[in-house]
């Protein structure tokens, strides 16, 4: 079975009425996703059952600004902004009567939370009178125009399976680890490790070399410019020596 439990109080005494009190055992200590704070949760030791945390359920699947009922064989209890804010006992015997009070409580605080209009209230019911809770919770939730505003999240085997298991502090190091060397790796790449790659694979030659071999090209225009009127010069000073021959008419 599958086992949905509050993570929002940090004291026995504060989550004393959800269970029997002399079942108390301090067995396990979660985490939630918001600020990695821990918080004790006392489970009865003699469950075996598989324990998920209800606030970070609603964080998963639910919005800002939106409720969560959670029903079970033994509480009612609301979570709003995915925190609690009213919790209460039921009683076997007087199923129908606690589920309808809190049902009451539940529109109450929805009413004032949404300035007047109610527009969905998801539920989770974990519980052997499912269908029964089910439909009391239905006939109970029905707002001005005659419409049921409770909604199923899901079945809760279904909502808990796909969760990634609770943070520990291990866990969190090494998440907290693992980013700060990314982002360390990051800067290097965009200050230094960008260039050193440039200058490695496009293999880019220094401007000084280009620059010796173009004044290496202009000496060697120079050169052959003076070798050009050199030549130039000698060619006049032995063609002047010749006669030009006269033409007869």
């Amino acid at each position: 079975m599958v086992r949905l439990v509050r993570t929002d109080f940090d004291t026995k005494e504060d989550s004393e009425y959800f269970y029997i009190a002399d079942e108390f055992d301090a067995s396990q200590n979660m985490f939630t996703y918001s600020s990695f704070k821990k918080y004790s949760v006392y489970l009865s030791k003699y469950t075996n059952d598989e324990i998920y945390s209800l606030n970070i359920l609603s964080k998963k699947y639910l919005q800002k600004n939106q409720f969560l009922i959670h029903i079970s064989d033994s509480d009612y209890v609301i979570l709003f902004n995915h925190k609690t804010v009213y919790s209460a006992k039921i009683n076997q015997n007087f199923i129908t009567d606690d589920m309808i009070k809190s049902i009451l409580i539940t529109k109450h605080i929805a009413m004032l939370s949404s300035g007047g209009d109610i527009e969905n209230i998801y539920y989770v019911i974990n519980s052997k009178y499912k269908s029964a809770v089910e439909n009391i919770l239905k006939q109970n939730t029905k707002n001005d125009k005659n419409h049921v505003v409770a909604k199923s999240l899901g079945e809760t085997w279904d909502l808990v399976k796909p969760l990634n298991e609770l943070d520990t502090y291990k866990s969190h190091i090494s998440k907290l680890t693992y980013a700060t060397f990314l982002i360390a790796g990051s800067i290097w790449a965009m200050a230094f490790g960008l260039n050193m790659l440039a200058d490695k694979i496009l293999q880019i030659e220094s401007l000084d070399n280009l620059k010796k071999e173009i004044k290496v090209e202009e000496q060697l225009i120079k050169r052959q410019n003076i070798l050009l009127n050199t030549s130039e010069k000698k060619y006049k000073e032995i063609t002047a020596c010749l006669s030009t021959p006269e033409v007869k008419k």
